[in-house]
């Protein structure tokens, strides 16, 4: 009988990856691409640049803003090196409004500064204080700080987002997309086909684009590639517009539009190319902390669950810890909002279809951890100050592996702990200075 049923099992199984293993031979994997140096040397300069309205290397556009979060890509990829992380004081503020009756805005960004049309949170709702830049405190309670946050009204929903290294983005933008779906596949089987809707269950989802491709950048994996991630950026968060991504009209002046744009495609493709030559992290012993504690906080690391959503390896990039699918994390860690995009109609997955649809809000790309010990503060807003804050504050389906840390002795605590401490940024010397 035991017989027979493994029979069985093993031929559903069979079926069930058929599909993705004939696509994993007849899929063609795309070749590495080289970066050309002189197009990262142009691009580094567009990075560091401090962009000012009417800027001549705008050529013509209107230049910076007229809303904008800061006028330099440099000003919030800094923490760790040039194209790290950012702090608090880089967060975006990102709002929904889900009220059916609302007349304003329905989601977006509200932008930290403004040349003109000032932006602020009253103009999401009036019933909100006319903040322009809320600090995180104001927005969530944070642990052990005793702060009270602005009383949102129904329907309304305020977050923001913490900025993302940028290390090793190249080798992220050059996975397959045949390698994100068969492990999201992958998740699914091993769990029984649980739904990628489930609050316990480590079950992930890729994320599709209107035009079915998957992404892979951004705390939402709103992006597919690095170029329009970094297009979107550019527009979104200086205000630049591109070929392929508007600038964000002003909350106040949805009518705006500048006349001509502010950064020809040879530009973003430049911006890329120094983007794409940045290293990926590295590997390195902590400050006291022997080889064995590492390999054993590794060790630990897999069997408490995390290496379930924070893959160590995806397809050929090794030390990744990311599976770059979008998991729902709870309540608590919940962040609606369009970043990285013009306001668009709010479309959650529907109840039959969870592969499909706009990401909920509860839902977040897994962020790569490679680097995590230089890109601090933690979470999708930063409201983690530490590792360990961060590893207690997963909820939903990271509630488990949560739950484990908190029952840990604390020896075992610490060889996990230095284990993530040894997942660096790349060092000063090694990092792409591109002259």
């Amino acid at each position: 009988m035991q017989s027979t049923y493994a029979a069985w099992c093993a031929a559903v199984v069979v079926a069930a990856l058929s599909p993705v293993g004939l696509r994993m031979l007849t899929w063609r994997t795309p070749a590495p691409q080289e970066v050309d140096p002189a197009m990262a040397r142009a691009g580094k300069a567009l990075f560091v640049h401090e962009w000012k309205p009417n800027d001549p290397l705008a050529h013509g556009g209107d230049g910076l803003g007229p809303v904008f979060n800061a006028s330099s890509c440099e000003a919030c990829h800094i923490k760790g090196g040039l194209g790290g992380s950012g702090g608090l004081g880089a967060n975006v503020t990102t709002f929904v409004n889900t009220d059916p009756v609302a007349t304003g805005p329905r989601e977006g960004v509200v932008h930290a500064h403004a040349v003109q049309f000032r932006e602020n949170l009253s103009q999401v709702n009036s019933n909100l204080p006319p903040l322009q830049q809320p600090t995180l405190s104001q927005l969530v309670n944070l642990p052990g700080s005793g702060n009270h946050c602005i009383a949102m009204p129904r329907a309304v929903h305020v977050s923001q987002r913490n900025t993302p290294a940028l290390f090793g983005a190249n080798l992220i933008d050059e996975i397959p997309e045949r390698v994100i779906l068969a492990n999201e596949r992958s998740q699914h089987l091993k769990w029984g086909m649980a739904s990628a809707k489930s609050e316990v269950t480590p079950v992930g989802r890729a994320f599709r684009t209107a035009g079915g491709r998957i992404g892979r950048f951004g705390w939402k994996a709103q992006a597919p590639s690095l170029s329009e991630f970094v297009e979107a950026a550019c527009a979104n968060e200086l205000g630049l517009s591109n070929p392929h991504h508007a600038q964000p009209a002003p909350l106040s002046r949805p009518s705006y539009v500048s006349t001509r744009l502010d950064l020809t495609q040879e530009q973003c493709d430049q911006i890329t190319s120094f983007v794409a030559s940045l290293p990926r992290p590295i590997e390195r012993l902590p400050q006291g902390a022997g080889q064995s504690a590492v390999d054993s906080g590794k060790a630990t690391f897999a069997k408490m669950g995390c290496a379930e959503c924070h893959t160590p390896s995806l397809g050929s990039i090794d030390g990744l810890y990311s599976d770059l699918l979008l998991h729902r994390m709870g309540q608590e860690l919940q962040g609606g909002g369009s970043y990285n995009d013009v306001p668009r109609p709010i479309v959650p997955p529907p109840d039959d279809d969870p592969s499909s649809g706009a990401p909920h809000p509860g839902e977040w790309r897994t962020p790569p951890l490679w680097g995590v010990a230089d890109s601090a503060p933690y979470l999708h807003d930063g409201r983690a100050a530490t590792l360990e804050e961060a590893i207690a504050m997963h909820r939903g389906q990271g509630a488990a592996a949560a739950g484990k840390f908190a029952s840990m002795p604390p020896a075992q605590k610490s060889e996990l702990l230095d284990f993530l401490r040894s997942l660096r940024a790349p060092d000063a010397a090694a990092r792409a200075d591109v002259r």
